[in-house]
């Protein structure tokens, strides 16, 4: 059922690093510049939903049938995303296309951040220095903490 053969790169720390940063973003097209607000778990689940497209990058990245099922995923992300953030909104046509498109530069951010990540561990970025694993899994824990105890209600 699983080959093992099947595997991509992607590493656990990179999705860790990039799930704060892409749920700030999140926040800030939704609440600064859409002008919206939704629940915290609207938010949340898309994140959630984005970023657990990790596991098909990292088990079925070689799969024969990976092409497929990205794409699926896609499509499946698009329309979760739409009717959670974009339908409940009651925007125009043309603000709904541009939700549409912030749903795109809102995976652009998150994989930017996964790719920030591996060049910093790599040692890519700063000039040979090569920044441990557990740093990012760190820095993951505590974004959220912070994040958590910003948007709580008061």
């Amino acid at each position: 059922m699983y080959d093992e053969s099947w595997e991509g790169f992607r590493a656990f720390y990179e999705l860790a690093f990039g799930t704060p940063i892409a749920y700030l973003f999140l926040l800030l097209v939704w609440k600064k510049w859409f002008k919206a607000e939704h629940p915290g778990w609207k938010y949340a689940m898309i994140t959630l939903i984005g970023g657990s497209f990790f596991v098909l990058n990292h088990y079925f990245f070689h799969a024969p049938f990976y092409g497929l099922l990205a794409r699926s995923y896609t499509v499946v992300f698009l329309i979760v995303y739409y009717f959670l953030l974009i339908k409940p909104s009651g925007f125009s046509l043309i603000r709904q296309l541009v939700a549409v498109l912030a749903a795109v530069v809102f995976t652009g951010v998150y994989i930017g951040a996964e790719e920030v990540a591996r060049a910093l561990a790599d040692g890519r970025m700063l000039n040979g220095v090569m920044i441990p694993e557990f740093i990012f899994v760190v820095f993951a824990f505590l974004a959220f903490v912070v994040i958590i105890l910003a948007e709580r209600k008061r």
